[in-house]
């Protein structure tokens, strides 16, 4: 914005001339390396372990109704849950870096 003693304030275009264009990459550009990484297949405990955790809280629900005690089935089912969570981290870790020792 300029300010005119007579005229007051007024908006001028600004100029997106003034400067020369210029190339958005300078230097040597690198292509992205597409590499195939082979990882195994989950395995048999895996699978059991991921089934298990999966049931945790439908039977939980279950029970909870069923027995009326509801605060220590689901935090029993909570724990349950994590742990089994834990091993499934952990088997999958195994499994990457057996993956990553094949190569």
């Amino acid at each position: 914005m300029t300010t005119s003693p007579t005229a007051g304030q007024h908006w001028e275009q600004p100029s997106f001339d003034s400067e020369p264009a210029r190339p958005y990459v300078t230097g040597p550009v690198f292509l992205p390396v597409v590499t195939h990484v082979n990882v195994p297949a989950p395995t048999q405990e895996e699978q059991t372990l991921r089934s298990i955790r999966r049931l945790v809280f439908p039977i939980a629900l279950f029970v909870a109704i069923v027995t009326g005690h509801w605060l220590p089935v689901l935090v029993l089912a909570i724990i349950v849950s994590s742990i089994l969570k834990r091993q499934l981290v952990m088997a999958r870790i195994r499994r990457l870096q057996l993956g990553a020792d094949l190569r």
